[in-house]
């Protein structure tokens, strides 16, 4: 063999290195590739529509009552979108965590509301979606999950953004994602979540359980379990109580109920029912002294190109139990991260489209906040 042929060889050998490299990066997700070279070498989702996907396709706004004056105010955008992951406030920094692949199982970001920078302090020492983020005494924690975006999981973390720091913690006594989660006095309280729900031959539906955490005694205990199962569901607490949100009742049809739990009395109560109709992935945050609910998704007949997207906003007074409508969200979004720091409400990325296409949701980069003063 002459120096030129030796040469190609040896290029081509190269060649083949950085695509064996590259294949085995993206499949730990630790790189994003491009959909085409992910399907080219084997790494793609299949099964999923092919749906059209774009801004405003599959928007729903109900009519009545009409958006009051107003409007949600665009930040700087995500560096990474970011979908079905999860999203706390520690002060003025809001943290995301996880989600879809490719690329995001392990990534962390967190966006300083007063900057408005964006950076990537650490990573999550597992690959998660679908995990539940909460925050308490200046520390991020997560619960469940669906571990590397498959199997759902116990684990449950807690990050010191001060250290910058992960500590394992004790385990929630059922492997859950996509469930429900918010600090109530000096506990987390989990509702609801299922096992994986996608890709699974007869999957097993969602639970009704509730399980709490007493950050002082390091331990996880029962509760009384939820009149609903749902995945998909989000939570909040106000006023001494947990608030949880719509949600799925199977892997695509939607709830549109509205509960509280109180821990003093142990007991659940429905409340007045979504205004947005049956929805899931919902942002619901505390804010004002009241329960703001926005975005979220119906997934029902996806597949066959239905469904919706919500862009309406909503804020729940517990005291007259009443529904109030807010100025509608400039992108309908779910499966984002809803979080408050300092006088805003915030919306961070998530897809405008329900379900998920080969390659998995079509995602937006956009951040929109909304003053609190809205609410009054």
């Amino acid at each position: 063999m002459d120096g030129r042929g030796k040469k190609l060889l040896a290029a081509l050998a190269v060649a083949m290195t950085l695509v064996l490299v590259a294949g085995v990066l993206a499949s730990m997700d630790a790189i994003n590739l491009p959909g085409e070279w992910r399907e080219k070498l084997g790494l793609a989702e299949t099964g999923a529509p092919d749906n059209p996907c774009r801004v405003g396709l599959y928007r729903h706004s109900p009519a009545s009552p009409p958006p009051p004056p107003g409007r949600w105010r665009f930040e700087a955008e995500m560096p990474r979108a970011q979908v079905e992951g999860s999203a706390v406030a520690i002060g003025p920094v809001i943290y995301t965590f996880g989600g879809s692949a490719p690329g995001n199982l392990h990534r962390v970001l967190a966006f300083d509301t007063r900057t408005g920078r964006w950076s990537e302090p650490t990573r999550l020492p597992t690959g998660l979606n679908h995990s539940q983020a909460v925050a308490y005494r200046g520390d991020a924690y997560l619960a469940g999950g669906y571990l590397e975006g498959a199997e759902a999981t116990s684990n449950f973390w807690k990050y010191d953004p001060r250290a910058n720091r992960w500590t394992a913690m004790p385990p929630m006594g059922k492997p859950r994602g996509a469930a429900a989660a918010a600090v109530v006095g000096g506990k987390l309280y989990v509702a609801d979540g299922a096992p994986q729900t996608y890709g699974v031959s007869n999957p097993d539906g969602p639970y009704d359980s509730l399980e709490s955490f007493d950050f002082a005694a390091n331990a996880w205990s029962a509760e009384p379990p939820a009149p609903v199962r749902v995945h998909h569901v989000s939570a909040t607490s106000l006023g001494g109580k947990l608030y949880m949100a719509g949600g799925r009742v199977d892997p695509e049809a939607s709830s549109d109920e509205f509960l509280s739990y109180d821990p003093v009395t142990e007991r659940w109560r429905r409340l007045p029912k979504l205004p947005t109709g049956k929805y899931s992935s919902l942002g619901v945050v505390s804010a004002g002294g009241k329960v703001v609910v926005y975005g979220g998704d119906d997934e029902l007949n996806w597949e066959e190109g239905g469904g919706s997207t919500n862009a309406s906003a909503w804020a729940f007074d517990p005291g007259s139990e009443r529904w109030q409508r807010l100025p509608d969200l400039t992108i309908e979004r779910h499966a984002f991260g809803a979080a408050v720091a300092g006088d805003r409400v915030y919306a961070i990325g998530g897809a405008p489209c329900p379900g998920i296409k080969p390659n998995g949701p079509v995602p937006t980069y956009t951040v929109e906040s909304l003053p609190v003063s809205a609410l009054r």
